[in-house]
């Protein structure tokens, strides 16, 4: 079974279109925008019941392709060090 097809992804889909009837918050909002919702409730979810990160891989890989797929990587920079 492929990350898509798990319970944890299923469970996310139907969240995120249950959010996408109502008025989502600002943090919602900002998750939506990545393109990438779906596979980091995923991700979350297979966290939050199994409490091990090594059960979540095909969550994690699914977040990470869609993450980079939608050129994600540039939106989040690093803090210039001079700065602090």
């Amino acid at each position: 079974m492929s990350a898509g097809e798990s319970k944890y992804y299923k469970e996310a889909l139907a969240e995120y279109q249950d959010m996408d009837k109502e008025d989502p918050d600002a943090w919602d909002k900002r998750i939506s925008n990545t393109g990438c919702y779906v596979e980091n409730l995923a991700l979350q979810l297979c966290h939050a019941e199994t409490n091990d990160w090594r059960q979540c891989l095909g969550e994690m890989k699914l977040f990470k392709d869609c993450w980079q797929s939608k050129g994600n990587d540039q939106r989040v920079g690093t803090v210039d060090a001079k700065e602090h």
